[in-house]
């Protein structure tokens, strides 16, 4: 079951950082700066990455209380 947090972990901070370089073409858009439109992205892209990171972590560390609990019953 970690295996599919991971990945959808991994899935979401690469959706993130797509959606953050949207956010930086609206604000570096040279003709028409949309720079209200870009924080909004911005700030979305932000709470995405936050919960990829999340179930990276929470993942990271079902994993090693896996491995600690196999190591307690051999031992």
């Amino acid at each position: 079951m970690f295996w599919l947090r991971e990945v959808m972990g991994w899935a979401l901070v690469a959706i993130s950082l797509i959606v953050l370089r949207v956010g930086m073409n609206f604000a570096m858009n040279t003709t028409e700066p949309k720079i209200v439109e870009a924080s909004v992205v911005l700030f979305a892209a932000m709470g995405v990455l936050r919960a990829g990171i999340l179930l990276i972590r929470i993942s990271t560390a079902a994993r090693i209380c896996r491995i600690d609990r196999e190591s307690e019953s051999k031992g």
